[in-house]
């Protein structure tokens, strides 16, 4: 055991025999999350972190939100604005470890992040912000192959977890069966509806509003393990950001290629991504493919005006001296894509909390409604999921391609940013790409 303060408690293990995926399954409790990155992805997806049994939650709609511990069974309601509440109710603890994150909040958050098409009877509604707070958070390095169990005590009394239980669950806890999931498709935004409202924004956008992350989506109905689902979709769109997150009422699970951002220390840190292109089957094809969208006009010209949004709306939360673009229009690699992406860097004010980052960087949203006629309760969740540390480091990535499950109903949305310089007839290609791989996955899950 290895105390890194008077609150946390840290274990390392020989994770050889394990995977995040293992650790999840073996792991014991309520509202389970899973963090994950792949090994092939250095930097910020070299760990994936994993939870269970959170301390307390936070659920906010409106100027409002609802803390329920469940150590007390008490819950509380507090009212303001949700961004000036959550800084307020965040737990700061000081407890330094090498990892980006090692106990706090895992959830969603938005700007009025939920938008919800009902039928009056049957009204259901996403939070805004929802969050969990876990004081122990598993944490699998995939340079190392370690892992390492951290407790971090809320409450200033001591408290000894019991780590070595927990790492006995991990190195030999049975973990669930495999499951299959079946599906029976409902409804999809037609893609004549989608190529109208693309080229409706992309002509209304102006210097107010260079961009916004429109989204595409799918309505199924969903029988079986949600987690089965999650398991194909890793595999067909492995990132460094892909995320299986459990609430009360619903699962939130998908994958992203970008964080919208993070603050680590005073540092904070965009990489704002656009256009995409398939690997080559060999590599000459690959350098290829990467030399076209390297030299894309259009691909080029929309990465410099979220460049731009991005430099501008660091300026409200950063010294606007420490404002760098530290790379511009690098090629990233992942498993099946290649994407274009800069790096943009400052150094936060003295004086602001990290969600006072993630409140300016949040882009505007917009998505696609279904035919009135059909009258289906639709969810679509539209914000960032990610972390808030005990320490004050965040790392956020927008919701790309999300599922939200609830009571069998099956929410998949794939989104695109929006510029003025957008290719609408590549953008649609590209989404109806993902609707079909989508119903690929879903089929080898068991689904037919």
């Amino acid at each position: 055991m290895l105390s890194t303060s008077s609150r946390t408690t840290m274990k390392t293990i020989n994770a050889d025999s394990l995977t995040p995926i293992l650790i999840f399954r073996r792991l014991q409790g309520n509202y389970k999350f899973l963090l994950e990155s792949s090994a092939q992805h250095e930097g910020a997806g070299r760990y994936s972190f994993i939870g269970a049994n959170p301390r307390k939650t936070y659920k906010g709609f409106g100027d409002e939100i609802q803390e329920y511990s469940f150590k007390t069974g008490k819950a509380y309601t507090h009212k303001g604005d949700l961004f000036v509440l959550l800084k307020r109710l965040m737990p700061r603890i000081s407890n330094t470890t090498q990892f980006p994150f090692s106990g706090g909040a895992v959830g969603f958050v938005g700007k009025g992040a939920t938008s919800v098409l009902t039928t009056e009877q049957d009204k259901v509604q996403l939070p805004d912000v929802h969050l969990h707070v876990y004081e122990t958070v598993i944490v699998f390095d995939h340079i190392t192959d370690e892992v390492t169990l951290i407790h971090t005590n809320i409450d200033a009394e001591k408290k000894e977890p019991n780590l070595e239980e927990l790492a006995e669950q991990l190195l030999k806890g049975r973990e669930d069966e495999d499951k299959t999931c079946s599906y029976r498709q409902l409804e999809t935004t037609t893609n004549e509806q989608f190529a109208t409202t693309l080229t409706s924004i992309k002509a209304s956008l102006d210097k107010d509003i260079t961009r916004v992350v429109l989204s595409q989506r799918l309505l199924a109905n969903l029988q079986g393990d949600a987690f089965a689902l999650y398991r194909q979709l890793r595999k067909k769109h492995p990132a460094p950001y892909m995320y299986y997150v459990e609430f009360e009422n619903h699962i939130v699970l998908g994958t992203s290629p970008e964080s919208l951002i993070r603050v680590q220390d005073e540092r904070v840190i965009a990489t704002p991504t656009e256009g995409s292109f398939p690997r080559g089957s060999i590599k000459s094809e690959d350098l290829e493919h990467e030399r076209k969208l390297y030299n894309n006009t259009d691909i080029r010209k929309s990465q410099a005006v979220l460049v731009s949004a991005v430099q501008q709306e660091l300026k409200s939360v950063c010294f606007r001296d420490s404002i760098q673009v530290i790379e511009a229009m690098r090629i990233e690699r992942s498993k099946h894509s290649l994407h274009m992406t800069s790096r943009v860097e400052g150094q936060i004010l003295p004086m602001l909390h990290a969600l006072d980052v993630l409140a300016a960087t949040l882009p505007s949203f917009t998505s696609t409604g279904l035919p009135k006629k059909y009258h289906q309760t639709v969810e679509i969740l539209r914000g960032a999921i990610g972390f808030i540390g005990f320490n004050g480091h965040l790392d956020f990535a927008l919701l790309g391609k999300s599922i939200v499950f609830e009571n069998e109903t099956m929410h998949m949305q794939s989104t695109v940013t929006v510029t003025k310089y957008t290719n609408v007839k590549e953008v649609l290609k590209q989404v109806e790409e993902d609707e079909q791989g989508f119903l690929q996955l879903v089929e080898k899950a068991g689904g037919h």
